[in-house]
């Protein structure tokens, strides 16, 4: 493979399991193009994957690199995009920030999402859900996404940022917008909305994420600037929804084409948490990480990187590795993974994702609520039928998912 490969190439994206299997038994690492900039080194396989997430010589900030010279690749495809310049200081969120940097926005961020917190807001998840899903049985069906399970999510993470009620659907339809190539217009509206809750959540405070954020910067020495909290808060807003809304009709999907492992479920629905780290496995939409960039010459599964090369890892080509998951592409929930959560969909390292235990709540009562209790639900359109989303590199998202859902009792 001398010329790099192209991951929005339609025969990759009809396939990209195997399109990625091909790229893991040719080499641990490949060269991929990218909008805008040079190839980029792909991570294929399992362990070299994790070991680039946790390798403090590979950074995601470009200007860490001794003698670094233009754009990133977050740069440059935030400007294949068209993003517009004032937008890019919001773009600089804690993902693309290494050590002290990092360490700072990580802590101040966390208390959002303590162990207590999450749990505290079980009930609240479950009332939302059944909300949606009284709504979806009365009308006999309709689409899974934007009646269920874009809406549960949506307004779970507004909840924890501080969006008020009133103001939800204007942010899901920005989201939306955003999600559907309306980058520029809808993000700039997501800025905007977000500058003037942060001065609403000034004059009056509440237990909310933006709350907690200003109080931060009025209160610690390193708190958090404005502009870091609007780029905090989009960054929630966006990787705290599209994920989990689409990692459920995906797990939806893969369990309807797997009705072994669906009957083993609900004749054993303790077995929920297992089946969540296996379907999370084979379904999260979240196919690539964050590039990385070499600040010294290294070795990866063997490759040379040389200092100031882009890096970035494949999570689905490393969660469908035979050499950690045998029978990869079988869905087993009692795999036996020798740990509850080997499959990295969540990142690995330093910038593990900070709302996993939300992504995991979420997906359990969802799971649950759909599978294990008094609902029937099945696909209301056979499966070549239906239409894919083409979002980003390998990045695939279901356009709807028609359902037939009835109660049983």
């Amino acid at each position: 493979m001398r010329e790099p490969v192209s991951l929005a190439d339609p025969a990759f994206l009809d396939d990209p399991v195997r399109g990625f299997t091909r790229l893991r038994d040719h080499a641990p690492l490949v060269r991929i193009g990218m909008p805008g900039g040079p190839p980029v080194w792909l991570v294929t396989r399992y362990d070299e994957v994790k070991q680039a997430l946790s390798d403090p010589r590979l950074v995601v900030d470009h200007a860490r690199v001794p003698g670094h010279s233009g754009l990133s690749v977050v740069e440059q495809i935030i400007q294949a995009y068209g993003m517009p310049r004032e937008f890019w200081e919001y773009a600089a969120n804690m993902t693309f920030m290494d050590g002290a940097d990092h360490n700072r926005l990580r802590r101040l961020i966390v208390p959002v999402f303590t162990r207590r917190r999450i749990t505290e807001m079980a009930p609240r998840v479950e009332k939302i859900s059944r909300e949606l899903l009284g709504k979806l049985t009365e009308a006999g069906g309709g689409d899974l996404i934007e009646d269920y399970s874009s809406p549960l999510t949506s307004t779970v993470i507004c909840d924890l940022i501080g969006i008020d009620e009133a103001d939800q659907p204007a942010m899901r339809r920005w989201m939306h917008e955003y999600t559907g190539g309306n980058y520029a217009d809808a993000a700039l509206q997501m800025v905007d909305y977000t500058r003037h809750l942060i001065a609403r959540r000034r004059a009056e405070p509440a237990e909310d994420m933006v709350s907690v954020l200003i109080r931060s910067a009025e209160t610690a020495e390193d708190g958090l600037s404005e502009a870091e909290i609007v780029a905090m808060t989009l960054l929630m807003v966006n990787n705290g929804h599209l994920s989990t809304s689409h990692f459920i009709p995906n797990a939806i999907l893969v369990l309807a084409g797997n009705p072994g492992e669906l009957a083993k479920l609900r004749a054993q629905p303790e077995l929920l948490p297992r089946a969540l780290h296996e379907l999370m496995r084979v379904t999260s939409p979240a196919q690539i990480a964050t590039p990385r960039y070499a600040t010294e010459d290294l070795e990866i599964g063997g490759v040379l990187v040389r200092r100031g090369e882009a890096v970035t890892g494949s999570l689905m080509s490393a969660n469908f590795d035979p050499r950690v998951f045998p029978d990869p592409l079988r869905v087993d929930i009692t795999r036996d993974t020798g740990r509850v959560e080997n499959h990295i969909a969540f990142g690995a390292g330093p910038h593990y994702c900070t709302g996993a235990a939300l992504g995991r709540l979420e997906g359990e009562v969802a799971l649950r609520h759909l599978l294990l209790e008094d609902l029937s639900l099945s696909l209301a359109v056979d499966r070549d039928e239906l239409e894919w989303q083409d979002v980003a590199l390998a990045v695939r998202l279901l356009k709807s998912l028609p359902v037939h859902l009835s109660r049983t009792v």
